[in-house]
């Protein structure tokens, strides 16, 4: 349902979209899932080719890789009016992967972030019409960042920059659920900003030979952003309808600092300015109850980039973007079988920006511009979950 279900929140996954709703939700439950995603993106070159970048006007294509982004929910009822959850889940991350020659090389080659929380909560329903909740997020995050580096111009030498980094931190997330009648639900949460202080280590290499040229200990912070959603749903015996809004606060990505114990290949920071923005997505979800097994589900995205021009980069070449979403749930009595499959088109962007300079030590020797575009992905998802 394109991640409408702020508002009904009436099955384990409540724990992370609206914890109050889980008050719903008799006895034990679980659920247990996994999301595949296959992203793809390519980068049209203007064709500015120098000894440095090597290459000329022509499409390089992003390395094809699938993520499986796994999910955990288990909820219990305590009494007439409190209920427990937890939930296990990983809501950000990233992963880039260029080819090792291309021309943005010096920018980035690869990138993974990946993060795991968990997510305990309690919620309290306040009488038949409304509940509330609140939990704490214990958060793990790790980092990887790829990228060349020009050790000599002439003759050319180039280097690979390798930054490994990992932390843990808190966070807390609250919701409300409120239903004036029978068929209307109205779903209020929010996620606090969390922020990671990152510890590791940066090592730069010789490529001709692979030989160690420098190793220093690295720190960064990184504060990922707020979420708040809001919704309202309606239902009937047949079919159901949602509309959600969901603000993240990018703001907090205001610029990406490592600071080095001493100087990495003479340098005792680095610093990217990021200068996102807060934006809104938008979401639209209905299903159909086909009978007392099936339900037929979908649903729709849009979804803002909080990147503007001047500050876009291969790490994240994403723009506005629209999703598609179609699923199906198969109920077996106390045992559900949850499938979905979600479009994600990506608008191309226009890339001329300082991002792409490159850099011999402290001299500008290129600049690299062009357009990303055909940026998609195709992302699956599959849970099974179970009543006691």
């Amino acid at each position: 349902m394109g991640g409408a279900f702020v508002a009904q929140a009436d099955d384990p996954s409540a724990v992370y979209f609206n914890p109050a709703g889980i008050t719903q939700l008799a006895g034990t439950q679980f659920s247990l899932g996994v999301s595949p995603i296959a992203p793809r993106a390519t980068f049209d070159s203007d064709g500015k080719t120098t000894a440095v970048t090597g290459k000329g006007d022509i499409d390089t294509d992003g390395e094809k890789q699938t993520f499986y982004i796994p999910n955990f929910y288990l909820t219990q009822k305590i009494g007439n009016n409190f209920a427990f959850g937890v939930g296990i889940f990983s809501n950000f991350g990233l992963a880039t992967d260029w080819p090792d020659d291309w021309e943005g090389r010096f920018t980035t080659t690869n990138a993974e972030i990946t993060t795991i929380s968990l997510n305990p909560v309690l919620a309290y329903k306040i009488s038949d019409k409304l509940s509330i909740a609140a939990g704490v997020v214990i958060q793990k995050m790790d980092v990887t960042l790829e990228n060349r580096v020009i050790l000599n111009v002439s003759p050319f030498i180039e280097g690979r920059t390798t930054l490994d980094a990992d932390s843990h931190a808190y966070g807390w997330n609250v919701g409300l659920l409120f239903k004036p009648t029978e068929n209307l639900s109205i779903g209020a949460s929010y996620r606090s900003r969390i922020k990671q202080k990152l510890d590791g280590t940066a090592t730069t290499i010789k490529l001709t030979n692979g030989a160690l040229l420098d190793k220093d200990n690295g720190h960064a912070d990184l504060t990922l952003p707020d979420i708040a959603y809001i919704g309202l749903a309606w239902t009937n015996k047949t079919w159901t309808f949602e509309l959600d809004g969901q603000w993240t606060g990018w703001s907090s990505y205001d610029k990406l600092q490592v600071d080095f114990d001493t100087s990495h290949l003479g340098r005792n920071q680095i610093v990217k300015q990021k200068n996102w923005n807060d934006v809104w997505a938008i979401r639209f979800g209905t299903q159909y109850k086909l009978n007392d097994t099936v339900s037929l589900r979908a649903g729709i995205i849009r979804d803002y980039s909080p990147i503007d021009d001047q500050y876009l980069d291969p790490l994240v070449p994403s723009g506005d973007r629209w999703l598609y979403a179609a699923g199906i749930g198969l109920n077996f009595g106390n045992l559900t079988v949850d499938l979905a499959y979600n479009y994600l088109q990506d608008e191309d962007r226009r890339y001329d920006n300082f991002n792409g300079d490159i850099y011999a030590g402290t001299t500008k020797v290129g600049h690299v511009t062009g357009t990303f575009k055909d940026v998609h992905a195709h992302i699956f998802g599959v849970n099974v979950s179970y009543k006691f």
